[in-house]
């Protein structure tokens, strides 16, 4: 009988290096979602339904909603951290538009706008502030990472997992998606894969793209 999965909620801010391990639980054959574009703040049975479908969340909603699933005992929490000049720059910069026109905004409240930037940095500090809190509660069900030197050992290891392989029996690199800006919308490779992705997916559904990307991955042959 295959154990069962512990629901995973990762918690850091967008652009924390969240799309990197969301590719690692996929690897871990964990389904996950987010960033959930559709949901609406306060819409609890869309959220309830979703956490209920998958077992690995990251992104929006789920890095501002996480604290509606600490009494899950089936729970585990990785906590992305990063420099927050860096992450201020790369926020602002790249995700979503300026003003009040971007996703994250309904939880932030904080309008993008160069005079602001204090305020992004102290919701920064509050964020994180608010999380040292509960792990000092129950630290085992934490992890506290850096993208950037994230390994294997760590994840596998906090989810009681094996180390993957891929298909030559060798244990796979990390992923670090978003090297070399390979996601900047402005990029060669990334208008080749998205007009790959969009074609694909319309033959063979999200789910199936999804599973291809996590083969192809694990294999390094992307």
């Amino acid at each position: 009988m295959a154990k069962e999965k512990h629901k995973v909620i990762v918690i850091g801010l967008p652009k924390t290096g969240t799309s990197t391990l969301a590719v690692m639980l996929r690897m871990l054959n964990y389904k996950v979602t987010g960033p959930n574009i559709n949901y609406v703040k306060g819409d609890d049975h869309l959220l309830n339904e979703m956490y209920n479908e998958y077992d690995g969340f990251q992104d929006y909603p789920w890095c501002f909603e996480w604290q509606n699933f600490v009494e899950d005992s089936r729970a585990k929490f990785i906590i992305l951290k990063r420099d927050k000049e860096s992450w201020y720059k790369s926020f602002f910069e790249s995700y979503g538009g300026k003003g009040h026109r971007y996703l994250s905004y309904p939880f932030i409240k904080i309008a993008k706008h160069p005079d602001n930037k204090s305020e992004f940095l102290s919701y920064f500090d509050n964020y994180y502030n608010t999380v040292n809190a509960f792990i000092k509660k129950e630290p085992k069900r934490f992890l506290e990472v850096s993208i950037s030197t994230f390994e294997w050992p760590q994840l596998c290891d906090f989810l009681d997992e094996e180390l993957p392989t891929n298909i030559f029996g060798n244990t796979i690199k990390t992923p670090h998606i978003n090297k070399k800006n390979v996601k900047t919308t402005k990029s060669f490779k990334y208008k080749v894969l998205n007009s790959v992705k969009k074609k694909v997916t319309y033959i063979i559904g999200v789910d199936n793209w999804l599973k291809l990307v996590i083969f192809l991955r694990k294999n390094n042959f992307i």
